[in-house]
């Protein structure tokens, strides 16, 4: 199970005393709305609250300080573990099968062992949907043949950090001229990579038609979201989730210490990243490009309409050059272009339809 699916069952299977007894939990109590706990080794017996429709979870602190996320993040925070060892704690302990390693291939392995059907594997059929069981998921070995270090302009012209660099396995490619961003699995293990994206350091790469991204190890984006195994818990403590199109705008956020961002790989989102955004039950906040219309980032907001709250950067304020993406921007600059922020309400969905009516008259 995913972690969205995970805590659907421990809602439908009323599995969640078990699962606060297990971490130690005390004195539960059950009210309209939510369960009320206290934390172990902790004598106030209300310090935790966790929704019963959603289990949304808050802890109180003393001094008034209060801790917000899910009931993974709340396993994360007191057993100080990962996500993904939360999640693959949550189903053992619910007597669960956790799976995504079963078709976990080994890079080195895959390319020592000759595969004489390799040439007929190339001919693709099309497919209309694309699920996890049709891709292939690999460990670690992937990244071995790159460097483990940050291109230089990446630091000195966008900031991105070597903490960054260390939480994403960023890397580089002599080889190919190009810096290396393995992809991981959202739902999966740390070292569940499912491809690799890289980037070119080529100058004037669009003068001799060099693609600036490039697949050096290929994989349907629509089904998986850049970022979110690493910033989960973040996302879920601060309530939010900022949708950006590339990898990079999700490393420069992380530099900045904000690890509330995912990317998409592009401006269209799939069904499959709209179940998976949904399913976090957070707020959203939709920060394409300069070069997108507005008409595409309402159409992409119309998809959570009516669902969660839904939101959009808009540069009204001329903040970004032509192709720029928010995260380009100085963080004083995105900050305020953050706070601005526009709320897809019923008076954008109206001029959505307004649009849409004009076009089909024309």
């Amino acid at each position: 199970m995913t972690a969205i699916e995970l805590i659907q069952h421990i809602i439908d299977q009323n599995l969640i005393q078990k699962v606060l007894d297990d971490l130690g939990c005390h004195d539960l109590k059950l009210y309209t709305t939510e369960y009320r706990c206290g934390l172990p080794g902790h004598k106030n017996k209300t310090s935790i609250a966790i929704k019963k429709d959603t289990l949304k979870t808050k802890i109180f602190q003393s001094g008034g300080e209060i801790i917000r996320g899910d009931i993974i993040t709340l396993v994360m925070t007191i057993k100080n573990i990962s996500f993904v060892e939360a999640n693959k704690h949550l189903h053992k302990l619910l007597k669960l099968k956790y799976q995504y390693k079963n078709n976990k291939k080994n890079n080195k392995q895959e390319e020592n062992k000759a595969d004489p059907l390799e040439i007929f594997k190339k001919i693709k059929r099309k497919r209309k949907s694309v699920d996890i069981n049709d891709i292939e998921i690999y460990d670690n070995t992937i990244i071995e043949e790159y460097e483990p270090c940050l291109y230089i302009d990446w630091i000195k012209e966008d900031g991105i950090m070597e903490f960054t660099r260390k939480k994403f396995n960023i890397g580089y490619s002599y080889k190919n001229k190009r810096i290396v961003i393995p992809v991981r699995y959202w739902a999966g293990e740390e070292d569940d990579y499912i491809g690799i994206i890289g980037r070119t350091t080529i100058p004037n790469y669009d003068l001799l038609d060099i693609p600036k991204y490039y697949p050096l190890k290929k994989y349907p984006k629509g089904i998986n979201l850049y970022g979110l195994q690493e910033n989960y818990k973040s996302i879920q403590e601060a309530g939010e989730i900022s949708i950006f199109e590339s990898e990079k705008a999700v490393l420069k956020r992380h530099s900045r210490l904000d690890e509330t961002c995912v990317a998409i790989g592009s401006h269209n989102l799939s069904d499959k990243q709209v179940k998976i955004i949904i399913g976090l039950n957070v707020n959203i906040i939709i920060q394409y490009d300069k070069d997108i219309p507005l008409k595409h980032i309402r159409s992409e907001c119309e998809r959570f309409y009516g669902i969660r709250n839904i939101f959009y950067t808009w540069d009204k304020y001329d903040l970004l050059k032509e192709k720029d993406s928010p995260s380009d921007l100085p963080n004083k600059f995105y900050k305020y272009l953050y706070k601005h922020k526009i709320k897809y309400d019923e008076k954008e969905h109206k001029e959505y339809l307004k649009e849409l009516e004009r076009e089909k008259n024309k």
